[in-house]
């Protein structure tokens, strides 16, 4: 029985996630970020690419797009390496620059652009004429890296422009590679720093809504890209793969062949140790069907009762799961537990139970009832 619980609660659990995940990418009430990024960039992920292709008229097409009532928030996004250096200590290093247009209560990859909020006035209309305010909000790696506090100036590597901390995030830019000292600052003075001011150009273009129905719009609006969403409050990935699919089949597979297994080699070993239980029931004038229906209630109320303490155990690992997902990577609640998949969870037991009968049923229509009872 406990080998079928630990296989049933495995099942539990990793269909459970697997759920949580296929479930993500169709959640409505919680922000979807759409990314709109050039094909040859990449689409299955969101990059963090500062070459290749790139979008252009990204202003135009952002005031299009926040004209439809279905999004909430547009911004391009431009990434490039800069190097930053602390005139007072002359310390130096190299971040990871995302140019975007900043709101209140917005954070893009992680960084809050609140604070750059009031500062968006160089693009001034599209003349790229209006005051340089130099605002950046960095993290807390070029915090370290610089010995830099709020409201300290940093001078901009091959410019004559210089910025000021306006805020430390409390989180850094997490690239899969690693925490990236990185910056946020208004798009329109990385595009003057950059020289990407005449064609008003950014690496993606991120939407934020509650509404799906927005993705077909985003398709089609720039030709040569691809619409890459990612769903949820702590931004989980999403895509329209398999993945979760095959987890639950994967899970399945592992645990029936655990339990049946188990089942089969422990209804074995019971019915050998038991031979002259068996030969007892035949003396008494139980016939051989009866016998066999015996074995096979048996076994299948071994699995049934190991399904139940393996969906408790399960239950427990859910919690457990989803403490350490909020505790790692900040998603609340991934893993979750339906009555469908409590109902999945105990079918399997019992397709353990009928799959585990025919080895100890074989042992049992192979007892000799004399010999049993005279040993």
């Amino acid at each position: 029985m406990t080998g079928v619980a630990l296989a049933v609660a495995l099942l539990v659990v990793v269909t459970s996630l697997s759920a949580g995940l296929a479930g993500g990418a169709t959640v409505q009430s919680e922000d979807i970020d759409y990314w709109i990024v050039p094909d040859e960039s990449g689409a299955g992920s969101v990059p963090l690419n500062a070459e290749g292709a790139q979008l252009s008229e990204v202003h135009r097409i952002t005031a299009q797009l926040r004209a439809d009532s279905r999004i909430n928030y547009v911004t391009p996004v431009a990434i490039t390496p800069i190097q930053l250096r602390h005139p007072a200590t002359n310390e130096q290093t190299y971040v990871l620059v995302l140019g975007v247009i900043p709101e209140s209560g917005r954070h893009v990859a992680g960084l809050n652009t609140t604070p750059l909020a009031d500062s968006y006035v160089h693009y001034d209309n599209g003349s790229y004429a209006g005051p340089w305010t130099g605002q950046m909000v960095i993290s807390p790696a070029v915090a370290t890296e610089l010995n830099v506090t709020q409201r300290d100036e940093l001078a901009l590597g091959g410019s004559t422009r210089t910025g000021t901390v306006s805020h430390v995030t409390d989180t850094n830019l997490d690239a899969g590679v690693g925490e990236v000292p990185a910056i946020v600052m208004p798009l329109a003075e990385l595009q003057t720093l950059t020289g990407q001011a005449s064609s008003d150009t950014a690496d993606q273009i991120l939407v934020s809504t509650t509404d799906p129905s927005v993705q077909s719009l985003l398709t089609d609006i720039y030709p040569g890209t691809s619409v890459v969403s990612r769903v949820g409050l702590a931004g989980a990935e999403t895509s329209t793969t398999n993945l979760p699919l095959a987890m639950a089949l994967a899970a399945t597979v592992v645990a029936g062949g655990i339990g049946v297994a188990f089942v089969a080699t422990m209804m074995g070993l019971e019915l050998t140790a038991s031979r002259q239980e068996i030969a007892i029931l035949g003396a008494v004038g139980f016939s051989t069907r009866a016998r066999v229906l015996v074995v096979i209630t048996e076994t299948v109320t071994v699995a049934i009762l190991g399904g139940l303490l393996g969906v408790a155990l399960g239950s427990v690992g859910i919690v457990g799961l989803n403490a350490a997902i909020a505790e790692f990577v900040g998603v609340t609640t991934l893993a979750t537990l339906t009555p469908g998949i409590i109902l999945y969870a105990l079918a399997a037991a019992v397709a353990v139970g009928v799959l585990a009968v025919p080895y100890p049923l074989y042992l049992a229509t192979q007892t000799d009832v004399l010999a049993a009872l005279t040993r």
